[in-house]
């Protein structure tokens, strides 16, 4: 049965080509979502690192007025951890942001000691993290508070509608996958019929019948989605040198791309024989 499906796949040249390049068009498709995909889940993450404000003292602040007030948020439900930042350390920040020694350029420091807060990843609540910034501008400790939380919450909520619209897309290219390698499955199974025909007249059961099907179907669902992994990863490769840009690719990436691909031309051609093989 081995031998008469890798005879199928040698004889059956249009079919076959057809059913090649449906997989691997449909697949680079599919692989190129699923890179998007899992990069997404790192923008999602970056940006759930700046849940932070930014509390800048005036400057007849103490040391100790400061360190009290880093304790009292520190103690906050909706508080991770605040980072005491000096004049100094501003400095330092403001040379590696600007390239300039503000102190060399000015004659003095006029940076402000500021209170890095950052806020609680989990259940987080921008109602709540904004009570809780009016709440503080009201110390007259305070100078300043920085906070863009409802500009990450505008991006977190596009990348939701993103993802969204990215499942609605994959399950479309399965979909429209499965049909696909169905009816071309049909097809070839039409094609045949007077030889299936005669097999079953002489006493051939429809798994006998099958065998050779599915393992045409292997090979096919096999080549279209290797050329899918390659021209997906070496196509991301091109994009991060020329662009400068880091998309990661999963390792795992090649087994998804292959995996699925056996499985829904599995799936798909198994309905066409049911359909056809009565």
């Amino acid at each position: 049965m081995f031998v008469e499906g890798i005879k199928n796949f040698t004889r059956n040249k249009l079919t076959n080509f057809i059913c090649i390049v449906t997989i691997f068009i449909n697949f680079t498709i599919l692989g190129t979502f699923f890179v998007l995909g899992y990069n997404t889940e790192n923008v999602v993450n970056f940006f759930r690192s700046k849940y932070t404000f930014e509390i800048f003292l005036n400057s007849e602040t103490s040391l100790d007025q400061a360190v009290t007030l880093k304790n009292e948020l520190s103690n906050d439900a909706l508080v991770t951890s605040v980072d005491f930042i000096g004049k100094e350390e501003s400095a330092k920040i403001f040379y590696d942001e600007f390239g300039e020694d503000i102190v060399e350029v000015l004659g003095y420091n006029p940076l402000p000691t500021s209170l890095k807060v950052n806020l609680e990843e989990n259940g987080f609540d921008s109602n709540q993290v904004n009570i809780l910034i009016e709440e503080y501008k009201l110390n007259s400790l305070i100078d300043e508070i920085s906070y863009q939380g409802n500009y990450i919450d505008n991006i977190e909520s596009r990348i939701n509608l993103f993802i969204f619209i990215f499942l609605v897309l994959v399950l479309l290219v399965i979909f429209i996958s499965i049909q696909i390698i169905g009816n071309t499955t049909g097809l070839s199974l039409s094609n045949r019929r007077d030889f299936i025909e005669i097999l079953r007249y002489n006493g051939a059961s429809n798994l006998f019948i099958k065998t050779p099907f599915f393992i045409e179907i292997f090979l096919q669902s096999l080549i279209g989605s290797l050329l899918a992994f390659f021209l997906v990863k070496y196509g991301f490769v091109v994009i991060n040198s020329y662009l400068g840009v880091n998309i990661e690719i999963d390792n795992y990436l090649w087994a998804w791309i292959i995996a699925l691909s056996l499985i829904i031309s599995t799936y798909a051609s198994s309905k066409s024989m049911k359909r056809i093989l009565v």
